[in-house]
């Protein structure tokens, strides 16, 4: 980080000018105005940033707007934010609500809180334990995902897709309840136009149809098509209208 950045705060009621900075942080209620570059920007009180955003470490824990776009190395929403542009991060986790109008381009994403976005999703890999609605495209190497909400995907694509019941357990712990109260409740469910990947199982998963070379079905599945290449298990308590062997 090179010495001569200035670093700001804003604790009260204020504006600051955007531009280069080593840290940036808000904990009352403040507004940057124009673009912003920084090293660290940290927002646990109310923000606006009425430009883009280029990061190394973006912190949510308060109300942040963003009016542009957010590049960033890894970005962190355990409050509330909402991007009027396109996400580009390497590291995306939400334990809190996020919003982005445009599209999100990452490496790794972890949701346990909600996350909507308005075109598509891309990453390598993506897991979820809370819920999602993804207007456009999710697609990842790897889609894990355990419901603890409504879920929602225009398409689903990927190497290994795997959406089961329930929640992820961290040190023991069943996050079932607290991630329903971040997806607004509701039963726990996927529902999608298509999936496509090598190797596919769902549980709970509404969708027009699914390809794949490996495919098992769980309870709770209502799919309209199946097209696989190898191999498919069906349970007693998913639902198939026709499914074909290419």
């Amino acid at each position: 980080m090179s010495e001569d950045r200035r670093s700001a705060s804003l604790s009260g009621a204020g504006k600051l000018s955007g531009g280069d900075y080593a840290r940036v942080s808000i904990s009352g209620a403040g507004k940057i105005t124009g673009d912003l570059k920084a090293e660290e920007l940290r927002i646990s009180g109310a923000g606006k940033v009425e430009g883009n955003v280029e990061a190394t470490q973006v912190s949510v824990s308060g109300g942040a707007s963003f009016a542009g776009s957010v590049v960033a190395d890894e970005m962190s929403v355990s409050g509330a934010a909402r991007i009027g542009g396109d996400a580009k991060v390497k590291e995306l986790k939400c334990s809190g609500t996020f919003r982005v109008t445009g599209s999100v381009a990452a490496e790794y994403v972890k949701v346990s809180g909600h996350i909507h976005v308005g075109g598509d999703l891309e990453s390598e890999i993506f897991k979820a334990s809370g819920g999602f609605t993804i207007e456009g495209l999710l697609s990842a190497d790897k889609v894990e995902v355990r419901l603890g909400g409504k879920c929602s995907a225009r398409e689903i694509g990927g190497e290994k897709i795997e959406i089961l019941r329930g929640g992820f357990r961290e040190r023991g712990i069943l996050f079932d309840g607290l991630v329903r109260m971040f997806s607004g409740g509701g039963l726990a469910e996927l529902k999608a136009s298509s999936i496509e990947g090598d190797d596919v199982e769902l549980e709970e998963t509404t969708a027009d149809a699914v390809r794949g070379k490996r495919i098992k079905l769980g309870p709770g599945c209502h799919i309209g098509t199946v097209e696989y290449s190898e191999t498919i298990e069906v349970h007693a308590g998913a639902k198939v209208d026709k499914q074909t062997k290419t």
